[in-house]
């Protein structure tokens, strides 16, 4: 391929996923099913366009996204972090992998498969995709919840299940098709191996980690890293195991480095690109025909996956010791099939568990189960949020309860500003229709129930046609628009709400929210003044500067107003 031609699929490629990508986020289907939908438009399984003839060189670029992926994910499993959350990890992370391991393997022999072959097909679907859960939970802002930690601690205990895992494939494979003593030497071999690893990771690649940062030197310091990697991913392959497998180990061994975020800020800006590709490039790998072939037999598998996850989830949960609605929750956000599947399918397919055919179905349960993810999350929120809260152990808004100030929505800001009123010894009551924050308000000791405000009886019981003041503490632009559209009825309230952005505060105000502010505004003013302070700027002239910016902005915020 001359250079004309490369850079032209390269652009091509980059081109295509991005416009995928785009409608997919507006979908709300989330980026990787946009990489993934990209592969498949641009062949070769389909028309074709410029990418079909060039599956291979892509492929290869690709791989090289997944092995710093796999690092970056290593870099992530500090062994401290890891032993505080070792309980759910094990139980419920590692139970997933093999329940679902031991429950595929004993039903594909019933079926007349090796149980090798549905050992593997049960850790492939045992594994949740951690890219898509943690940027859901962060933009729900549900991370630092209690279902968001126990499905956090669930993500890590799969992933750590990779590193033996990949170990173990090539070992099932050898053992099917050699001999004990070969079997036993290509153990040992293993074993000499990670030792290897575990020289570089903790004494070579630190003593050029550290010489190039006494030096000054940034480009030392990187060639330094990416050479370990890559003799890292030699090093593993040549004694038959998986290249990504490597680069996790050496992750995993550099976790507690002093240089951690030095390493992740380095390779970013690569793995970013390359993980692009590898996602096109799995789509590139789904066949159309095949999907339509096999549709029902997809269907099938991919309903009794999404069913038999939830389920087992929420029972491991419940052993755990969670309570039922996160457990639900844990359930329906980790029933889908994850990134991972694709680098431990890749594997399991060139060691010849899997046929061309059976890998193309794979891929494609895989990737439907990553497209339905977002709507199973929604459901299961759902079916918690409807039938399961109301029979957790918390206080329901009794009728006496009243206040001159109802809060609504307890995050972290609604709780400042209940305790606030606390402290002020303001008579309030707090709502909120998520319950972990509810039961953490609660453990606050904040006056916080249950309730959603757009029902009509909750706003009833919180007697707000008796109140002075509301403040409404929502996170999603959609519903604090709802919910303020609702207090706007009653003229008695004042009402203040937090905002993400300037756009939803002059909505608010359209809608007759008196008072509404930007958090991040009046965040960056009070910063702001503290600066102006440390550079020398007198106390008075400061206030003086954030007092004609506001100033200034409300008139910007008037004009927009009347427009």
């Amino acid at each position: 391929m001359d250079s004309i031609s490369f850079f032209y699929f390269i652009a091509y490629v980059f081109s295509i996923a991005g416009l995928f990508v785009v409608g997919s986020s507006i979908l709300g289907l989330g980026t990787i099913v946009g990489f993934i939908l990209a592969g498949v438009a641009l062949g070769p399984f389909t028309p074709g366009l410029v990418a079909a003839t060039n599956t291979e060189l892509l492929q290869q670029i690709a791989d090289l996204g997944v092995v710093l992926f796999l690092f970056t994910i290593g870099l992530e499993m500090k062994p401290v972090d890891l032993w505080k959350m070792k309980k759910s990890l094990m139980i419920q992370g590692v139970g997933l992998v093999i329940a679902m391991s031991l429950l595929f393997s004993g039903l594909m022999t019933l079926l007349g498969f090796s149980w090798q072959m549905g050992l593997v097909v049960g850790a492939i679907f045992g594994q949740s995709s951690s890219a898509v859960v943690i940027t859901l939970l962060n933009q729900k802002s549900e991370f630092n919840s209690e279902h968001g930690k126990n499905i956090f601690s669930n993500l890590m205990g799969q992933d750590l299940s990779v590193v033996p895992l990949m170990a173990l494939i090539p070992l099932l494979v050898s053992h099917q098709n050699e001999s004990s003593a070969t079997f036993l030497e290509d153990t040992f071999t293993v074993i000499f191996v990670i030792g290897l690893i575990l020289g570089i990771g903790k004494i070579l690649l630190p003593l050029a980690l550290r010489w190039s940062v006494r030096k000054h030197n940034k480009d030392a310091f990187s060639l330094c890293l990416f050479s370990a990697i890559f003799v890292t991913v030699c090093v593993i392959e040549y004694a038959g195991l998986p290249s990504t497998l490597g680069a996790f180990l050496l992750g995993m061994l550099l976790s507690s480095s002093d240089f951690r975020h030095s390493l992740e800020e380095t390779v970013l800006p690569f793995k970013g690109g390359l993980m692009a590709l590898f996602f096109t490039s799995v789509g590139m790998q789904i066949n159309p025909t095949v999907l339509i072939d096999h549709l029902s037999t997809i269907l099938f598998i991919l309903t009794l996956v999404l069913i038999v996850k939830t389920l087992l989830s929420t029972v491991l949960s419940l052993i755990d010791g969670q309570s039922l609605s996160v457990g639900v929750k844990t359930g329906f956000w980790l029933n889908h099939i994850g990134e991972f599947a694709f680098v431990i399918l890749a594997l399991a397919t060139s060691m010849g568990v899997f046929t061309d055919s059976q890998s193309g179905i794979m891929i494609a349960i895989v990737s439907l189960s990553m497209i339905l993810s977002s709507f199973s999350i929604n459901l299961g929120d759902k079916i918690v949020a409807k039938f399961l809260r109301r029979t957790e152990s918390f206080d329901v808004l009794p009728n006496e309860e009243r206040g001159a100030l109802v809060i609504i929505g307890m995050d972290e800001v609604g709780q400042l500003m209940a305790t606030m009123a606390q402290r002020a010894q303001i008579p309030y009551i707090a709502l909120d229709y998520n319950y972990d924050q509810v039961k953490t308000s609660k453990q606050l000791g904040l006056n916080t129930y249950f309730g959603d405000a757009l029902r009509s009886s909750v706003r009833k019981k919180a007697h707000l046609d008796d109140a002075k003041a509301v403040f409404v503490s929502i996170h999603e632009p959609t519903r604090l628009k709802r919910v303020c559209g609702v207090l706007a009825q009653y003229p008695n309230l004042d009402i203040y709400a937090r905002t993400q952005s300037k756009k939803d505060e002059l909505e608010l105000k359209k809608l007759g929210v008196q008072f509404t502010a930007s958090t991040y505004i009046e965040s960056t003013l009070i910063r702001g003044r503290k600066i102006l302070l440390n550079f020398g700027i007198a106390e008075d002239t400061s206030m003086t500067l954030v007092d004609e910016l506001m100033t200034e902005m409300s008139e910007l915020d008037l004009q927009a107003y009347k427009h």
